[in-house]
């Protein structure tokens, strides 16, 4: 709250007259206590894996760990922590200096070593960004002919991506971090330790997205994790917070190709893939504002998302509802495989899938993970021979107490610094949108009130006003623009007011209000309102005296003036100090 000092009015030998003392504010109000972004403490990860899949672990090592389009993307304000998902594998390397980081990949292998280590064989080049300052888009891509992994796996063509923004004075409108991995006609891990002959592909391999059912037309899988400011929303997606407060989500989104475990073997079973699944956290600062959600895109309870196919039939269909309404399907395949389809976002860190994710009832915080599909295949004691997961994902999102003030910069001037009743002066409001995302519909409001005996007229706006309040000696009145145009990233707009003073001695005050919907946005952000909010613009009361007309001599009269303007500077000071 900005403290304001309230200036008394007095008749004093004559006609008083009104001044403008000109501030300019930069600032922009907080929203329903939100903190400014620039003071808040925020921080997420996401993390996903399409199809992960290790061999003979034995204690902290694993003969093979293989990660097929595998992403992680983080933030915190605090400086970046080093973060390793629940497979072990680094989400996010420590570094102090930086506030967000992007990874993708889309094959990571590692061999002989322990699982929390990048892997020794780094396919699509591990495409990494962090910032400040904010990165480019970095892409990496390796065709098959440069893959020198047989016979361990083998990929058509494999692609990793990642970009981070960070500026400590601009909120982020788009994705704050993000990465992404994508992998096509992948083979893992040979059953048989060879070739198909020279063409690369593997002879029975273990896990492949390549299936032979016909006419299956998607055998690329692709993960895509994110961190996002957005607006105060609960679990249904309505807005329940005030306009400029924003909450975090980290999100995971995957597209599944089909995945055939055990191919070219008489074991052989595919798990087909309906539409693209998505976990997310979303931590909005304001009860209710805190929730998880997963789920296979938007489709109708009864559609089948999931079908289990074993010798070209399928076997077993699963719709959204089943997996949905329980807390997982066991498939058991004897002597093969056990299959678990559909558990509900569990506890981050726990891997038991009845425990329930971690949601804070102030809406500060939430977190989960889950696997859409958990494979284990001839399980023995502690010591597997397989441990397969498709479709890991992991989210976890924190923010402050009432969520994070995003507010779009306004900031208002007047000009002459001073007026006289009478006289005019011109209110500037500067809009300025730094985002990564383009300001359209804005419509600027501009509120003027009055105290004591001040009044004033609208004399003019620029551009026109829709609404211009009529008449003259008003003591209050709003000008609208119901839509001044766009603003694009990076620059700025002014709109003016003319206004005339009148009346007596007294304040006018004058707030500016602005509103916008994003678009063109760098990432996620699109369609999401915006508001800012100038502080207030105050115009206090100042007296000016003219002589009197007769029976008082020049040089009393000049004593008089001083003596009364000490006076009333006297007690502007006592009240001032009362009302800071």
């Amino acid at each position: 709250m900005v403290s304001r000092s309230r200036w008394g009015r007095k008749a004093v030998f004559g006609v008083a007259a009104v001044a403008i003392l000109a501030l300019s504010f930069s600032a922009t109000a907080a929203f329903a206590g939100a903190v400014t972004f620039k003071d808040a403490q925020f921080s997420g990860y996401s993390s996903g894996t399409v199809a992960h899949a290790d061999l003979l672990q034995m204690g902290d090592s694993r003969l093979v760990n293989a990660d097929e389009a595998f992403t992680g993307a983080s933030v915190n304000t605090a400086g970046l922590p080093a973060i390793t998902n629940e497979l072990e594998r680094v989400v996010s390397p420590a570094n102090a200096d930086k506030k967000s980081y992007g990874r993708g990949a889309g094959i990571d292998v590692g061999i002989n070593q322990s699982p929390s280590l990048d892997g020794k064989i780094l396919l699509a080049g591990k495409s990494e960004s962090a910032a400040p300052p904010t990165t480019n888009l970095d892409t990496k891509d390796l065709l098959s002919g440069n893959i020198p992994a047989n016979p361990l796996l083998y990929a058509s063509l494999l692609r990793g991506q990642s970009r981070a923004q960070w500026d400590p004075d601009v909120c982020p409108t788009g994705d704050i971090s993000f990465g992404r991995g994508s992998a096509a006609d992948v083979q893992l891990l040979s059953t048989t330790g060879s070739n198909v002959g020279d063409t690369g592909l593997l002879d029975k391999p273990l896990v492949a997205t390549d299936s032979s059912i016909e006419d299956q037309g998607r055998t690329v899988a692709s993960s895509y994790s994110h961190e996002f400011l957005g607006p105060q929303t609960n679990s249904s997606g309505a807005k329940i917070g005030a306009p400029g407060a924003f909450g975090l989500t980290s999100e995971v989104r995957m597209t599944i190709a089909p995945v055939t475990l055990l191919k070219g073997t008489p074991n052989e079973f595919t798990i087909e893939f309906l539409g693209e699944w998505v976990l997310s956290a979303v931590a909005g600062g304001i009860p209710g504002s805190a929730y998880i959600h997963y789920g296979p895109g938007a489709v109708n309870p009864q559609t089948p998302v999931l079908s289990l196919i074993r010798n070209g039939v399928v076997s077993r269909i699963i719709t959204l509802q089943q997996i949905l309404g329980n807390e997982g399907i066991d498939i058991p395949i004897p002597n093969v495989a056990d299959i678990r389809v559909g558990e509900d976002p569990r506890a981050l860190g726990n891997s038991d899938p009845n425990s329930t994710p971690q949601v804070a009832g102030d809406g500060t915080s939430a977190s989960a993970a889950l696997d859409v599909v958990k494979v284990t295949l001839l399980e023995t004691g502690s010591t597997h021979a397989a441990d397969i997961r498709i479709g890991h994902m992991e989210v976890k999102a924190q923010v402050p107490v009432n969520g994070i003030d995003c507010g779009i910069p306004v900031t208002k001037s007047a000009n002459p610094p001073g007026v006289e009743v009478s006289q005019s002066f011109i209110v500037s409001i500067k809009i300025d949108n730094p985002f990564g995302c383009d300001l359209t519909a804005v419509r600027a409001t501009d509120d003027i009130t009055t105290r004591g005996d001040a009044r004033f007229e609208v004399t003019g706006t620029s551009p026109t006003a829709d609404t211009v309040p009529a008449g003259s000696n008003r003591a209050s009145g709003m000008i609208i623009w119901n839509n001044i145009g766009s603003i694009p990233k990076g620059t700025s707009k002014t709109i003016t007011t003319t206004i005339k003073a009148e009346g007596g001695g007294g304040e006018i005050d004058d707030v500016a209000n602005v509103s916008a919907v994003l678009g063109g946005c760098e990432g996620q952000g699109e369609g999401n309102q915006m508001v800012g909010k100038s502080i207030k613009l105050r115009v206090p009361v100042v007296l000016k005296l003219k002589l009197p007309p007769t029976g008082v001599g020049t040089s009393t009269a000049t004593f008089l003036v001083a003596l009364t303007l000490i006076s009333l500077a006297g007690v502007t000071i006592r009240q001032m100090r009362r009302t800071a």
